[in-house]
């Protein structure tokens, strides 16, 4: 009984988000890609496309906060968070592994839109980090897999910010 009710919940906030997506999605085409430093998406395109394990260190300024830890493609992402979740509750992995879109959905569906609207591009639009660690006034934190909107980054280099 608590399955299906997790489960239910679960395709309720998965619809929501869906609706939330479609929402924001005429929102983001609107927005140009020069905000995004063409360097840095140069740099992590052909690494995290080609090869799902694929990482890379590299450290950014996010609305004055460092973010510093290793890069990877949103399928290892997902799975690190799948991962998390499952071992508070698999019911709950299991459903949001059931209701939600896969990567490649999510990527035929952005590439059907691209046609439709030239605005869009079929391009990664967050940097995923696993287990990075966050530097904000003076302050280290170590945070699980996190997600960065590319166009919020104001600064970036290669490699990791020094243990302390």
């Amino acid at each position: 009984m608590a399955d299906e009710s997790a489960e239910e919940a679960i395709s309720k906030v998965a619809a929501e988000q869906k609706a939330r997506y479609a929402a924001n999605r005429e929102h983001f085409a609107a927005q140009s890609w020069y905000e995004i430093d063409p360097r840095l998406a140069l740099l992590l395109t052909p690494i995290l496309s080609t090869d799902p394990y694929a990482t890379i260190e590299l450290t950014v300024v996010v609305d004055g906060t460092v973010i510093s830890g290793s890069v990877v493609a949103e399928q290892a992402w997902a799975q690190r968070q799948n991962d998390q979740i499952r071992i508070g509750s698999p019911a709950l992995a299991d459903a949001m592994a059931a209701s939600g879109p896969s990567v490649d959905e999510l990527k035929l569906e952005a590439s059907e839109e691209t046609k439709a609207n030239p605005l869009l591009k079929l391009q990664d639009r967050y940097i995923h980090f696993l287990e990075p660690v966050l530097l904000s006034g003076g302050t280290r934190v170590r945070v699980p897999a996190t997600r960065v909107d590319l166009r919020k980054v104001a600064a970036w280099s290669i490699g990791r910010i020094p243990d302390a």
